[in-house]
């Protein structure tokens, strides 16, 4: 689908169409399903996203700007409403590792100091490199990708990249984290 042919589409729905979102679902459900999964790696929860994508984008018809390329856009889009759905699990996750009352709570608490120790490190980034790092860990995306995204150049993004890591790595050793902490 070009860009003409999406504009069209997002000017239909923002007018009730839904014809017009069936013609963006069909040029796009792949694409869509692929970028939720390859960062959720569960394939309920991406069929899930897919589908509240599509819902939302409907609902975002009326607020499209053109000219910044609609691919990237509704990549962008897919991918944010992913790492959502995955900050929500996580909180979940952790209220289900709550210890029994009675229970020592022991391993919980360790569980629990380790991650907001990762967590403490990782916002010591700087916004940049906190938003490349997720892009590339959490989304799985490639530099190339990244760099397209952020409408940076490749190197920037590799750099950033690479000094969070090292930033990280330096931080984990002072305070006597494993590697597989990271």
């Amino acid at each position: 689908m070009t860009d003409e042919q999406f504009e069209s589409c997002m000017l239909r729905m923002a007018n009730g169409d839904r014809q017009a979102l069936r013609e963006i679902y069909d040029a796009y459900l792949n694409l869509i399903f692929a970028v939720i999964y390859n960062t959720i790696r569960q394939r309920e929860e991406a069929e899930d996203l897919t589908s509240e994508f599509f819902i939302k984008l409907y609902g975002l018809a009326a607020s499209y700007r053109s000219g910044n390329g609609h691919r990237k856009w509704l990549t962008v889009i897919a991918r944010n409403m992913t790492i959502d759905r995955i900050r929500k699990l996580d909180r979940e996750i952790v209220a289900d590792e709550l210890p029994e009352p009675g229970g020592d709570g022991e391993d919980f608490s360790e569980r629990v100091a380790d991650r907001e120790t990762l967590k403490s490190m990782v916002n010591e980034l700087t916004p940049a490199e906190k938003e490349v790092l997720d892009m590339k860990c959490g989304g799985e995306l490639t530099f190339k990708e990244i760099s397209e995204i952020l409408e940076k150049p490749m190197g920037t993004v590799t750099w950033l990249y690479n000094s969070a890591i090292k930033k990280l790595r330096k931080k984990y050793k002072k305070g006597g984290m494993t590697d597989e902490d990271i």
